[in-house]
């Protein structure tokens, strides 16, 4: 048997050498690469192989031209907080899309927009994408003018954590269950005899904790508990959380529990009620939100709701490769499950 002849090492290796080396068609080496045809997995593996022992690399540009695509995907983060890859939960979404598009030769293009500056900045106008994938903080009102400006790329969105879904044809909402962990907090608060409770939210609200709060108020009116005490916090960070907690607990009697709207606005709300002298679980109770590894290495342990982020943005990059192959979204609304994480902040149910 002949062979193969192997192409010379002072050349770049094209398509057509890993085709004759592996015995397979030019396409079929492109459809490997590509993720697309019916191909083996037995053929694949092979076709893998050759492109790796020769060295291959796909031209980028040649690509974008022959496709008229980028390769690359948009992320837009509208968040007053310029430090926002601190916030575990958008960390683990951008994390969770750019492996994902790492996997599939697409690339990322990160940008993060100040809602006061949305309407004057040029920043996400310019991205040159197939995709775009965004995360809004904000009121509803002011989220879905976010929506309509980015319809005017003409390319398609995926929008993280949204409630309502866009009349936009070529727009789809990836979301966790943050309604349904909710009212799971909601429930096991009240299973222990608790009827008085605070939630801790930032000033600039995101929808997810919203739907969070809307959880845990669903279960407490069932239960016809008294209503939700919402304490507004300026950021979700530590120290603005803990003051605002503790300024609250100054004011008048404790509350029977605090549902914190993220992790650390709830850890934030214990160090608070332990510096005034309350005990806890025994006089407060406390949950949070994500289950991050923070949750772990606080005592007593935080109640939680294991979140899906790191889903979220595996799930984003993969609808939108899908959606460039098939021309329309698979599901325009698509919600992950969340997970109920009981710990020792909170009291067994009675």
């Amino acid at each position: 048997m002949k062979t193969p002849k192997k192409p010379a090492a002072d050349r770049t290796v094209t398509i057509k050498d890993v085709a004759r080396e592996a015995g397979v068609s030019a396409m079929s080496v492109s459809n490997v690469l590509n993720g697309r045809g019916r191909i083996s997995e037995a053929t694949a593996d092979h076709v893998r192989a050759v492109v790796e022992r020769l060295g291959y690399r796909p031209s980028v540009a040649a690509r974008r031209l022959r496709l008229s695509q980028q390769w690359t995907i948009g992320m837009l983060i509208v968040v007053e907080d310029p430090d926002f890859l601190s916030d575990p939960f958008i960390t683990a979404q951008v994390t969770g899309l750019t492996n994902y598009l790492t996997a599939h030769s697409y690339s990322l293009i990160l940008r993060g927009i100040k809602p006061s500056d949305f309407r004057t900045t040029g920043l996400f106008q310019d991205i040159e994408a197939d995709g775009m994938v965004a995360i809004l903080s904000g009121e509803q009102e002011q989220r879905e003018w976010f929506i309509q400006e980015l319809s005017t790329l003409r390319v398609p969105v995926v929008l993280m954590q949204e409630q309502r879904l866009p009349d936009e044809a070529d727009c789809a909402i990836i979301r966790q269950d943050d309604f349904g962990g909710g009212r799971q907090v909601g429930e096991h608060i009240l299973a222990t005899g608790a009827r008085n409770c605070w939630v801790l939210l930032p000033q600039v609200e995101w929808a997810a904790m919203r739907a969070r709060m809307a959880g845990a108020d669903s279960a407490f009116a069932e239960a016809g508990a008294s209503e939700l005490k919402i304490i507004r916090c300026g950021d979700e960070s530590f120290e603005v959380s803990y003051d605002a907690t503790l300024q609250a607990l100054r004011q008048g009697p404790p509350p029977d529990a605090i549902i914190g709207g993220n992790d650390q606005m709830a850890i934030a709300a214990m160090k608070a009620c332990l510096d005034a002298g309350f005990r806890i679980p025994e006089q407060v109770q406390i949950t949070g939100f994500n289950a991050f590894e923070i949750w772990r290495y606080v005592d007593p342990v935080l109640t939680t709701v294991r979140s899906a982020a790191h889903a979220l943005g595996e799930r984003a990059a993969e609808e939108l490769i899908a959606r460039f192959k098939s021309g329309q979204f698979r599901q325009r609304e698509i919600v992950l499950p969340v997970e109920f994480q009981p710990g020792n902040s909170t009291r067994s149910p009675s």
